[in-house]
């Protein structure tokens, strides 16, 4: 994918990351009292709620993309060469998307009950 692609993933997960964010410390800081959204049922309940569940996975893909592409980039500004590069743009993505599947897993999981 060409560099300007990539910038353009940086710039996009930015603006995602920033409403994303606002619209779940709304609801989970500012709609629920604080004391109350931390305790552990309360997160198992957001979880539950297919809204609030897909509204945490989406955020969970958007801030990793947008993390780890920003990682992408220092570490391509850190060094230069064309084996660097590959290895660097392989090695994010794989991490990357494992981190993304660690993540849905623990949200299927919370979802589904198998975490009580």
């Amino acid at each position: 994918m060409r560099e300007s692609a990539m910038m353009q993933i940086q710039y996009v997960t930015a603006i995602l990351a920033i409403g994303l964010v606002t619209v779940h410390l709304l609801m989970q800081g500012v709609l629920v009292p604080y004391g109350e959204a931390v305790k552990f049922q309360q997160v198992l309940s957001v979880y539950r709620d297919s809204v609030n569940g897909a509204l945490l996975e989406i955020l969970l893909i958007v801030i990793l993309a947008h993390g780890f592409n920003g990682l992408r980039i220092i570490l391509l500004e850190w060094r230069q060469s064309s084996a660097w590069t590959r290895g660097v743009n392989w090695g994010v993505l794989v991490v990357t998307l494992a981190t993304i599947a660690y993540g849905t897993r623990t949200v299927i999981l919370a979802a589904t009950g198998q975490v009580s």
